[in-house]
């Protein structure tokens, strides 16, 4: 985002967000932090303990127009009757992406702005991760095992303790990284559960939740 955009977007004055970045000496206010921080939140940014991600906002329409919007070559640009025409959008749509500053134009000949330029890279980006965390915290990844009462993750060596109450208790994860951590977790109970519906003799006289 430009400082323009980030100012139009979050409230705080250009001069302020240009301060901030031009003089190491002054740091953001907490209300302007946070109207900077939720400005960039509504845009799909998700921030964690492990950093920062992107995450789609939008719905399988408005994706539909961002999409439709990025290929468009050449003139005459489409139409907005004709962009509601080809993704099945609605007025309501177009609004919302305008108020992300996504597009413009909604009016005449929409078309994307500098940040919405950036959302299909984005939305590769987001369809990798998803993908990668998908594989990564397969059932198929973990062993259970009962006679120690553990479950083992071949990924990353990761270990959890299956509790007397049939939680679960990290032992091991010192080779699970930051943004990885929950999903292995995740799949971890996943491969407890499928383990324990196949045949519940196996871990047992457990209380299970």
């Amino acid at each position: 985002m430009s400082r323009r955009e980030l100012a139009n977007a979050s409230g705080v004055s250009l001069r302020t967000i240009s301060s901030f970045e031009d003089a190491s000496d002054r740091l953001p206010t907490a209300a302007n932090l946070a109207a900077i921080q939720t400005a960039l939140q509504r845009l799909g940014v998700v921030f964690h303990d492990g950093g920062v991600e992107w995450s789609p906002p939008f719905s399988e329409t408005q994706t539909r127009v961002i999409l439709t919007l990025r290929v468009q070559k050449g003139s005459p640009r489409m139409s907005s009757s004709e962009l509601f025409t080809k993704t099945g959008c609605s007025r309501a749509d177009l609004e919302l992406l305008a108020q992300l500053q996504i597009l413009t134009g909604i009016d005449g000949t929409p078309t994307l702005t500098a940040i919405g330029f950036h959302i299909p890279g984005l939305l590769r980006d987001h369809k990798s991760r998803e993908t990668a965390r998908r594989v990564i915290s397969a059932p198929s990844n973990y062993t259970v095992r009962s006679d120690d009462r553990t479950v083992f993750h071949a990924r990353t060596a990761a270990v959890f303790r299956i509790e007397e109450d049939g939680t679960l208790s990290t032992l091991f994860d010192k080779l699970v990284s930051q943004e990885w951590r929950d999903d292995v977790i995740a799949g971890a109970r996943e491969a407890l559960r499928l383990h324990r519906e196949r045949d519940p003799r196996v871990v047992g006289n457990f209380a299970w939740r």
